[in-house]
């Protein structure tokens, strides 16, 4: 083979393996929503680890760690994009501020405003509210000020945030070893997810005291960094030397960590549950960034949906969450059994979302705006 089809199958194989990541993180991101419906899991969950079976928990604990990778990767997806690019100057940043960050605040915005009025017509006890607090609300929404939205929607903010540093992290990357990153990134390991973990485990135990690292990360950057600077670090080839079955037992264990010490979690009083901040979950979401990226050629008999997914993945993000909401507040699943009524939310919300995206994008400012959908 040719150099210039060599390379060409490898940019064939690198695209598909992102689109397979970009189809299981989204589907991970609606399972934590999902399971979020379905079990008790910001209040209450020690009570129902005590009146639900083994097994059920068991299935809670996994749905969890599970729901947890999506948000992971698809930064990491857009540390192996993004951070390749060019950037040399003001030139450049200006060109990806105009057409990497501006698309990506236009669609936020258009959801904000209808996550609003979703709200307001669904959810709402419309007593006391008046055209001004109408108003008022809509407005602080679209400002960023006292949102009234969906709760996943915390995602846009922080990512907009990052997309503004984006252009200067390329330059410094692009001019410094990798391995120069260690230390600020250590310090922002250390203070947003080794010492929390720490405080989380004795307060779980009683512990009546916490530790403070004094080294704040606010001093340095987002947490979310350390998420993105792996996954340029993957698709640059990091840990192309290292074996895949390292890497497997490395995905196995950090995960099976994951889920004992949240199993542990629910067992205890105290409220706890893991989050992105959780000290394993960037050491699992690089295995399985790896994994994915080595093994992806072995889906690409099931190309077309995995890459169809993936370019509706972003607007499936959008809309999942208006349909699973609907279901929670209107459609008696409650008595259901658990399990079921969890894979039952997460099936009809991305089914649901996907004909609605398939219809919808015939319209070119939906397709382009509303789901920011390429091709």
């Amino acid at each position: 083979m040719s150099d210039k089809l060599a390379s060409a199958a490898t940019a064939g194989e690198r695209k598909f393996y992102l689109d397979i990541m970009r189809a299981f993180a989204i589907i991970s991101i609606s399972m934590n929503h999902a399971v979020n419906r379905t079990y008790q899991n910001f209040s209450y969950s020690f009570f129902e680890f005590r009146s639900i079976p083994l097994w059920s928990s068991w299935i809670k604990v996994c749905a969890i760690v599970f729901g947890h990778i999506g948000v992971p990767l698809f930064l990491m997806i857009s540390g192996a994009l993004l951070l390749n690019k060019k950037m040399d100057g003001e030139t450049d940043v200006k060109k990806f501020y105009k057409h990497n960050l501006l698309p990506l605040l236009i669609t936020a915005e258009l959801w904000y405003v209808i996550m609003y009025f979703f709200i307001l017509a669904f959810h709402t006890d419309w007593a006391g509210v008046t055209p001004w607090s109408v108003v008022s609300g809509l407005i602080s929404t679209v400002f960023f000020i006292n949102q009234t939205t969906m709760d996943s929607m915390w995602y846009m903010p922080m990512i907009l945030c990052l997309y503004m540093l984006i252009p200067y992290v390329v330059m410094i990357v692009k001019k410094v070893p990798f391995r120069m990153f260690l230390l600020p990134c250590s310090i922002l390991y250390l203070d947003e997810m080794v010492f929390p973990i720490i405080n989380t485990v004795m307060k779980l135990n009683f512990v009546d005291m916490s530790l403070t690292f004094v080294p704040k990360a606010s001093n340095l950057f987002s947490i979310y960094f350390l998420y993105l600077l792996p996954g340029y670090w993957l698709s640059r080839g990091g840990l192309k030397r290292l074996r895949g079955r390292y890497i497997a037992a490395g995905a196995v264990l950090s995960f099976l960590c994951c889920c004992v010490f949240q199993f542990y979690a629910y067992s205890r009083p105290v409220q706890a549950t893991i989050d992105y901040d959780f000290v394993l979950l960037p050491v699992l979401a690089v295995c399985i960034f790896e994994l994915i990226r080595r093994g992806g050629h072995l889906l690409e008999k099931f190309q077309r949906p995995i890459t169809y997914m993936a370019k509706i993945s972003f607007a499936v993000y959008f809309v999942h969450i208006l349909i699973m909401s609907l279901l929670e507040w209107y459609f008696p699943y409650g008595n259901w059994c658990k399990p079921l009524a969890m894979l039952f939310l997460e099936a009809v919300s991305i089914g649901g979302s996907v004909v609605i995206i398939r219809i919808f994008s015939r319209i070119p400012f939906c397709k382009k705006y509303l789901f920011m959908v390429k091709g």
